[in-house]
């Protein structure tokens, strides 16, 4: 029997890492001789580096830059061999900003340009951006500033738009733009399916998330429609439905526009990265699992594209942990899971269990769900 264990991490509690060894410690018990394979994985958000970096021969570059905030913040990304990865939550990252101050209007990724302008700096001709965790609501304005693009309002002067200024744009200029940039090829990693625009676009799924009012929303999204068509005007781009455009506060719009980058779901390249194909042939049973499995699920997290995976590959069964769902057997199905169990399911289990004693919560639930092989 071949099992492979492939989570994303239990966000602010678990590792990937680690949860895959929770759920191993269990299978090695319930399969005895099983081969048993753990591939943690990320979605293209927060822990994508590190996987990389234990994957790729890449070397950390760290340098200052500016933050959401518009202050001084550390940020690093990897590079090897030509090609540079840059997590945009190191520069423009909801963990930059204190809680009092969180509010996507006044945001920006002029720090996301700044870590592409020293990649390329470096002989970067193939940069991955992995959009996610972003503090922002600015469609990538910042970033696209700080790599020589100028924005101009009724005023002679150019500015730098953020969420609540993208209203303010007349024209957008290239004529300065960084030399070498289109020389260098971009791939704008996805962790979300989200459009720039709408109901489930950039603002009306994440804002909130990011500090923003309800009273704000209408406001932020006729922002960044008049944004849209401003790059429609100038660029030549349109970026209003395309899937994954809304990512990281439409930056992933601001990728299309402004570096031509092309849009891949994150789970796609980090499964592509650790050869998750070859791990999938002959396996028996696939077990995959994030913090929370609920209607984001569906839309390009790591749950959704191992279990896509695993049906393409015709593995017999694929199950999920998690610490809650929040989602109907109908999504179940349309996921590609064969069962969901989660750690709030159970009617021992307390938040505070879930959340403060997550490993071993985790071993007991598989202990109760796993089933021995007769």
């Amino acid at each position: 029997m071949k099992i492979v264990i492939a989570p994303d991490k239990f966000k602010g509690t678990l590792s990937a890492a680690k949860v895959a060894a929770a759920i191993a410690r269990v299978a090695e018990k319930k399969f005895p001789g099983a081969t048993i394979v753990q591939q943690p994985l990320a979605d293209g958000g927060e822990g994508s580096l590190e996987l990389l970096a234990d994957l790729l021969s890449l070397k950390w570059h760290r340098l200052e830059v500016t933050g959401p905030l518009r202050r001084p913040v550390t940020a690093g990304y990897l590079l090897g061999e030509g090609k540079a990865f840059i997590e945009i939550a190191q520069a423009a990252g909801l963990q930059h900003v204190p809680g009092p101050r969180r509010n996507p209007r006044n945001t920006t990724t002029i720090g996301v340009g700044m870590l592409i302008d020293d990649a390329i700096a470096r002989g970067a001709k193939d940069i991955y951006l992995f959009l996610g965790g972003s503090a922002t609501n600015d469609g990538g304005a910042g970033m696209a500033a700080a790599l020589g693009y100028r924005f101009f309002g009724d005023a002679a002067q150019d500015f730098v738009p953020m969420g609540d200024s993208l209203e303010w744009i007349v024209k957008i200029d290239r004529s300065k733009v960084l030399a070498g940039l289109t020389d260098v090829r971009f791939t704008a990693v996805c962790d979300v399916d989200n459009p720039l625009l709408g109901p489930r676009g950039a603002t009306y799924t994440y804002a909130l998330q990011k500090g923003a009012t309800d009273q704000d929303l209408p406001e932020l999204e006729r922002n960044m429609v008049h944004f849209a068509q401003r790059i429609q005007d100038w660029l030549e781009v349109d970026v209003r439905t395309v899937a994954g455009a809304g990512a990281a506060g439409g930056l992933g719009a601001g990728c299309l526009a402004f570096l031509n980058a092309r849009l891949r779901p994150g789970i796609d390249v980090l499964m592509e990265a650790v050869g998750f194909s070859t791990m999938l042939a002959d396996a028996d049973l696939v077990i995959t699992g994030e913090g929370k499995i609920d209607g984001q699920t569906l839309h390009g997290k790591v749950v959704s594209g191992v279990a896509r995976a695993a049906r393409a590959a015709g593995v017999p069964k694929v199950i999920a942990f998690c610490g809650r769902q929040e989602i109907t057997p109908a999504d179940r199905r349309a996921l590609g899971l064969d069962e969901v169990h989660a750690l709030l399911d159970l009617s021992s289990m307390t938040l505070s269990q879930a959340l403060y004693q997550t490993e071993d919560a985790l071993e007991w639930l598989a202990s109760l769900r796993l089933k021995e092989r007769k």
